[in-house]
């Protein structure tokens, strides 16, 4: 009894995780790129409304073709969370759209989400990186 418990938690696991591999996410960036954060520290936020200090936005993830299980989402969510954390971002502001709103077939989710960075508190990496990105951005070249 044990064992078929596991193997049906490990293959509900393994199930989640093949649906959010099918997934795709985009990033377009907004902003630099700053030195990577831990995933851990990026403070998920619900609307800008809650932001309570000066900030400026890096960018916007898009993972999409996700299934609506709540564990799907939250895995997604927590991709989100590195990919963001990987670009410097102090918080990240999830939204979602929802294909079943349209009457699809097959209802997929799509999170959006805005990766911002705090700008009250800037290291001189970050000031490096933010000098960089707009001489970079003169010449409409991409930020490496």
């Amino acid at each position: 009894m044990k064992q078929t418990f596991i193997l049906l938690v490990a293959a509900g696991l393994l199930s989640g995780c093949v649906a959010l591999q099918k997934s795709n996410t985009d990033w377009i960036a907004i902003g630099p790129t700053f030195p990577a954060k831990n995933p851990e520290d990026v403070e998920l936020i619900r609307g800008r409304q809650d932001v309570t200090r000066p900030y400026g936005n890096l960018g916007l993830l898009r993972v999409k073709n996700l299934t609506s299980d709540p564990d799907t989402l939250m895995m997604g969510i927590e991709k989100a969370r590195k990919i963001v954390a990987s670009k410097g971002a102090d918080a990240m502001q999830v939204n979602q759209y929802n294909s079943a709103e349209d009457d699809s077939a097959d209802p997929r989710v799509t999170l959006i989400v805005y990766a911002i960075k705090y700008v009250d508190n800037l290291t001189p990496e970050d000031e490096k990186a933010i000098k960089k990105y707009e001489a970079l951005g003169m010449l409409n070249e991409p930020n490496r």
